[in-house]
């Protein structure tokens, strides 16, 4: 059993290391980022067919998806799913309490922040707990 859990841990580690190796390259063309791996990664419950979610904020992203998908896709490594926001559009979620994306972070691994989001991201959690009665 110890000798699977360690295997599984591994294999977190791995695609958790993917996940950062794309962020470095990314980033090459985007400049600061924050970016987390979320999802079945970041909660170590993937499937061996199982994506590595990846969620970056830039300060300046393509204004149209397709662009912006192409731009993001150039650099992906095999297993990674990336989706990016510019650094606005996840000051303006975080504010409204935008329980979506809210619901998709809560599991997560920070990977870089060099735009000091994650602070701000966890105040918004407390904020949306506190109205919960949580």
């Amino acid at each position: 059993m110890r000798e699977m859990l360690e295997r599984r841990k591994a294999q977190q580690r791995d695609r958790i290391e993917r996940a950062r190796r794309y962020v470095e390259a990314v980033r090459k063309e985007l400049g600061k980022v924050t970016a987390w791996v979320y999802g079945s990664v970041a909660r170590g419950t993937f499937k061996a067919w199982s994506d590595t979610d990846v969620f970056i904020v830039a300060e300046r992203l393509p204004d149209h998806p397709l662009q912006r998908n192409d731009l993001l896709y150039r650099f992906v490594d095999s297993g990674v799913e990336p989706k990016a926001w510019t650094k606005e559009e996840f000051l303006k979620a975080l504010l409204k309490g935008d329980g979506q994306i809210l619901a998709m972070l809560r599991d997560r691994i920070l990977l870089a922040d060099e735009l000091s989001l994650e602070p701000l991201l966890e105040e918004a959690e407390r904020r949306t707990s506190l109205k919960m009665g949580g």
